[in-house]
């Protein structure tokens, strides 16, 4: 009797597999995911139709420059206040993504890039909390409460790929953690991509070093411990700290981009003072409200319950605090150090997930309405346009292509970067978001002091030879020039004005009065909101 050859294949087995991953794509944690990208999203769409970050223009100029000339700036010449002055392109890899995304389609792309990073950034969190709690479902519910905060996050600025390299970083450390060693090999190239992306890599360096030093002990006292690495574990520790180190001077300007950070805390006050982010958190808004509730009830909930937490957990959340309270800008250091600590909490009253329970057709329908509707309410071209010209003097920027008026014109900072993008090379400005510059060239204290009328505003004028202002419509320094016989109002829209200089000589007995006007204006808010 001959036997038969197998079946070159088995339907059967081959259809369970398919059934299998079926499951797995359409389960319902995958669905969960899928709305905190809907919340991703959400935040992003509100950000751009209501709020451009003003940086993302000369970002994108920046980039354009890097792309176009096959070179990185060492000077400045956006400017004609500090041009020539020594300025490097600190998150230069930023402004080339940003760029090549305005190449690929405009604005629309731009979008999406920034939703595709949010959304990202939401489910790295996602993921790092369920690492750490070992409850999906717990960790869902913390990233839900915490997406308030992050949204504030949810900008085109090089921040907002930071902090995804600081989640990846976290996340890396605790693989390591639970005995993935592996995994560690994945952060010298992070390190060597944030370096050049922004400088927030300084974070993920303070987070490796508390990772390390935890290690390096054993205790347990009052709900904080602490578990000794083994030799094996120490030492690739450590030479994945040095690598990632030497990563850090992997840069076009050699180890000036790993410098930064500290540059701009010891020698940029004027910056830090007067930039609102910089600021400390006023807690009359709501989100800043959530953000103390989430704290105190953080610490109460430890004082009932008495868990117990790891050194480098709670060295991480008490950084994280602390430099939310001092400037608002860390909030987000917050929400990502604090995610897998709240989910951990709710983990005891919250059940986890199981799989039995699934339904995976009312899952994959879900996720079919999801991404319809994604597509659906993604804005048109049309509206991103209408939307940057209620933010951005478009039509004075037209008005100046067709009526050229100087080289030298003050501009309100917050339109600087739009200028330097929208004007091209030729056409320089007074200032713009690049705030490290301008203070080291005394331009940043003489623009407040000229913006918020002090009585030497017209003298300031008159140094850097100013002869044309583009300004809010409403702005104070507007109202001034109105009122002087020697500036002309020769645009105005509903955003802005533009005011030209008669370049008619000034007598002493009007400069006298024209100072003492300044002084009788009131003055303008304190800060430079970016």
């Amino acid at each position: 009797m001959t036997t038969l050859p197998p079946p070159a294949f088995s339907p059967p087995r081959k259809l369970d597999a398919v059934r299998a991953k079926l499951r797995w794509v359409f389960c319902f944690p995958v669905v969960m995911g899928a709305l905190l990208v809907i919340g991703a999203y959400h935040g992003a769409l509100i950000k751009f139709l209501h709020k451009w970050e003003g940086d993302i223009w000369w970002h994108i100029a920046v980039g354009e420059h890097i792309l176009s000339k096959g070179a990185w700036p060492t000077s400045d010449f956006y400017s004609f206040t500090v041009t020539g002055n020594d300025w490097i392109a600190y998150e230069w890899l930023a402004g080339v993504v940003m760029a090549l995304a305005m190449r690929l389609g405009g604005l629309p792309v731009l979008v999406a890039l920034v939703m595709a990073l949010t959304s990202t950034l939401m489910l790295l969190l996602y993921y790092y909390a369920y690492l750490r709690s070992g409850n999906v479902k717990a960790a869902f519910v913390a990233c839900i409460v915490l997406l308030p905060l992050a949204a504030l996050f949810f900008a085109a600025r090089p921040q907002l790929l930071g902090y995804i390299f600081l989640l990846l970083t976290l996340i890396c450390l605790e693989s390591f953690r639970q005995g993935r060693l592996k995994t560690l090999w994945v952060l010298p190239f992070i390190f060597l991509l944030w370096v050049n992306t922004h400088g927030s890599f300084a974070v993920g360096l303070f987070a490796l070093g508390l990772y390390w030093m935890s290690g390096l002990m054993s205790f347990r006292w009052d709900g904080l411990a602490a578990e000794p690495w083994t030799v094996e574990q120490r030492r690739h520790l450590a030479v994945i700290s040095l690598l990632s180190v030497i990563a850090l001077t992997v840069t076009p300007y050699g180890t000036r981009l790993a410098a930064y950070p500290l540059e701009l805390a010891l020698f940029q006050p004027v910056n830090i003072a007067n930039i609102g982010e910089w600021h400390s958190p006023v807690f009359h808004s709501m989100l800043w409200k959530l953000f103390l509730i989430l704290v105190l009830l953080f610490f109460s909930a430890q004082m009932l319950f008495r868990r117990t937490y790891r050194l480098e957990e709670m060295g991480l959340l008490l950084f994280a605090i602390y430099t939310t309270f001092v400037h608002r800008r860390f909030a987000i250091v917050f929400v990502i150090v604090f995610a897998p600590l709240l989910a951990t909490l709710l983990a005891r009253w919250i059940r986890g997930y199981q799989p039995v329970k699934d339904r995976t057709v009312l899952n994959a329908a879900l996720l079919v309405l999801i991404v319809v509707g994604l597509v659906r309410f993604f804005p048109s071209q049309e509206k991103l346009h209408r939307v940057v010209a209620d933010a951005y003097p478009r039509g004075a920027v037209a008005y100046l292509r067709q009526h050229p008026v100087t080289a030298r014109l003050l501009n309100d900072s917050d339109w600087g970067g739009y200028l330097i993008w929208s004007r091209g090379p030729e056409h320089t400005v007074f200032i713009d978001g690049r705030a490290d510059i301008y203070e080291y060239g005394g331009v940043l204290s003489d623009y407040l002091h000229i913006t918020r009328l002090n009585p030497d505003a017209l003298f300031l004028l008159r140094k850097y030879r100013v002869e044309a202002c583009l300004l809010q419509r409403e702005a104070p320094l507007g109202t001034l020039l109105s009122a002087l016989p020697d500036w002309d109002q020769v645009y105005v829209d509903e955003l802005s004005a533009l005011f030209v200089h008669k370049k008619r000589h000034q007598s002493p007995e009007r400069t006298s009065q024209a100072a003492s006007e300044v002084a009788h204006l009131s003055t303008v808010p304190s800060t430079i909101d970016h």
